[in-house]
Formats: structure tokens, sequence, C-alpha cells
């Protein structure tokens, strides 16, 4: 069985003073972060001998046992246990004699902006806290293709290039084994929560992660002009759109907001964006990952989809930068969750927060 080293010590959390619930309605999924509950401490896992099996890097230990911690919001069932040990006895295994930490997942064999940020990068961070504490070296293994938001968030984090091993496309389903893997999780951090706290996220690893991220994008020149009012448009992507942007826009422009897409923006650019922004309006997607670099004080308005649900994510990212964090429901429109937001919404929040 892997060996487990504490990182964080186990604390209370109470987000209740981040929320401002302008128009009174049920928090739903909020509710359960607006009342004070536990976290348990963060660890890391070192296995030795183990192994990864692709297409989704599903960890096991030698002896057939599930690594859990390369495997966040997923509790596999029997059958595909079963499978995993099949593949581990009966097919080629791909030997790397290093110490590794993996930042492919199911999560993450396609790029998500959200799963990147929140579920791979902090392996770095306690692979390093392992090496430190060993005095072991350790790669770090990547998809072999990568966005140019991905590579800048390693860039930014002041890793060298050459202890990042890319796996190609075509090797990614294979299966593959390591002198040490070390795993964590930071993201549904409480595995097997009673209270309903599954997705909550690793404070110490959230803000670690945060800092070090602001500090590589601040050493570089900090955008001129640039407003600190955002609404953040959906840009290109095709679901959860919001069909009057031009009339929400004509409508903030005149308090001083600018309409922000993320799309093809450098990660830098982003970063610092969001750390000075005092105001940040937003439909629910992934380019709020960026809230993580919030300054504290920001206030935020995210709007969920009703055919989308209300998700705690970005509450809590709000809340760990130490911002102000308001939502509101727009009907769903069509089967593709675009919605049209109402010019009251911006209005009230916007007579509330200036």
């Amino acid at each position: 069985m892997g060996r487990r080293y504490p990182l964080s010590p186990a604390s209370s959390c109470n987000y209740s003073a981040n929320m401002r619930n302008l128009w009174n309605l049920p928090l739903q999924r909020l509710e359960i972060y607006c009342a004070p509950f536990e976290l348990p401490g963060g660890y890391l896992k070192v296995s030795n001998h183990a192994s990864c099996h692709g297409p989704d890097w599903i960890g096991l230990e030698p002896y057939f046992s599930v690594i859990e911690e390369t495997i966040p919001f997923r509790i596999l069932k029997p059958r595909e246990i079963s499978s995993l040990i099949w593949r581990q006895l009966h097919r080629r295994t791909h030997f790397l004699d290093e110490n590794v930490c993996v930042l492919i997942d199911y999560l993450n064999t396609k790029p998500n902006y959200f799963h990147w940020f929140l579920d791979a990068l902090p392996r770095i961070l306690a692979a390093e806290a392992y090496s430190q504490y060993s005095g072991k070296p350790f790669s770090i293994l990547t998809p072999q293709q990568l966005q140019p938001w991905q590579w800048d968030s390693l860039m930014l984090m002041g890793l060298p290039s050459e202890q990042l091993l890319g796996v190609p496309a075509s090797m990614q389903a294979a299966s593959w084994s390591f002198a040490e893997l070390i795993s964590s999780f930071s993201h549904r951090h409480i595995r097997h929560s009673d209270t309903g706290h599954f997705d909550a996220f690793s404070p110490p690893a959230i803000q670690a992660l945060s800092r070090r991220l602001i500090e590589g994008a601040t050493v570089q020149e900090r955008p001129s002009g640039s407003s600190k009012r955002l609404y953040v448009s959906r840009g290109d992507v095709c679901l959860r759109r919001v069909s009057n942007e031009e009339a929400v826009m004509d409508y903030l422009s005149a308090y001083g907001f600018a309409c922000i897409s993320l799309d093809n923006m450098p990660l830098q650019r982003q970063i610092q964006l969001f750390h000075q922004a005092t105001h940040i309006i937003s439909a629910h997607g992934g380019a709020l990952t960026n809230l993580m670099y919030l300054s504290p004080g920001c206030q935020v308005l995210e709007i969920f989809q009703t055919g989308h649900g209300v998700r705690p994510d970005f509450f809590q990212l709000t809340a760990l930068a130490g911002g102000i964090y308001s939502f509101s429901l727009a009907n769903s429109i069509n089967t593709k969750n675009d919605i049209e937001l109402p010019i009251d919404v911006l209005r009230t929040f916007l007579e509330a927060s200036l």
C-alpha cells in the first residue's frame, strides 16, 4: 500500500461571510458552504512501483488496490476494478524508472481549463513537498500536446522544461508503471462525505497554487489601461451563452465595465485582469476558474442557467480569495442552456456593490 504524508492540518471552514444573497434565492448546493463544516487534513500518497492505466490513467498499487487519489470525482464500480486488474496482469506495461507526478486523468485526457487548474496542477505542489522531504527529484507527466494556457501555467510556476515528460497521444491509452507515483487530492477533497461536502476544495492547496501563479504572472509588466470592472463573455463556446450580450454591455459600459473574452488571451494577462478586478460579472462557465486570483473584497456576480443547476465551485473560489459573492438564476431558453440576462438583475447587483 502507498504511504501517506501530511500536507496540511484539519481545519474548520465557514464561507457565510462571503455570501450576499441579493434576491433571497434558495441556496441549494451553496447552503452547506454557508455553515460551519470540517475539512480533513491534506495529504499526499507515495506508491512504490504503482501503475497507471489509460485512457483514464487510473492508478493501481502493485497488489491491485485502486489509488483513489488518481480519480477525483469518481468511485469505481467492481466491474471497472476487475478490468483494471486484468489489464495489469495481461497487458504490456511501460516502465519508467523515475518518481513521477501525473497530470493526466480522465478529466484531463482532453484539455479542460477548470480541471487542469483545480485537479491537476495542485499535484505538483504535493510532489514538490515530498521531494523537499525526501530529497528525491521527480518528473511531471503531461500530454505531449499542451494548450497554450497549459504550457503557460507550468512556466508561470517556474518549472524547468526538462522536468516535463510529454506522453504522445498514441501512448495515452497504454499502461505505465513507475519507481514511485506521487498523488494527492485538492478538489473533491472529502472523498466520502457524510455531510454532502463531496465537492469541497482544499483551501491550503488552492490558495498555495493561486499565490504561485499570481507571483509568476506579476513578475512581468502589468496591463495598462485595463478596466477593473469586468463582464466575462462566454466567447466562442456553443453552450450556456448570453443571448442579449449586446444589451448587457450597453447597460454595463455606462458603469465602467469592460467586456472581455478569454479565448486566445495569454494566461498571464487573464491572471492580472482578475487579480486587479474590483467587480466581475459572468454567466456560469469555466472562465470563472480565474476567480482563484481575486484580490480581497472583489464583488462577484455569477449567473446560473436553470437547466444546468447551481454549483458551489466558484462560490468557494471567491470565498478562498476573500471576495464577496452574489448569484442569480436565469431561465434556460433552449437545450444548450443559453440564457437571456435580465437587466434588472444587473441593476440590483450594481446598486448593492458600487
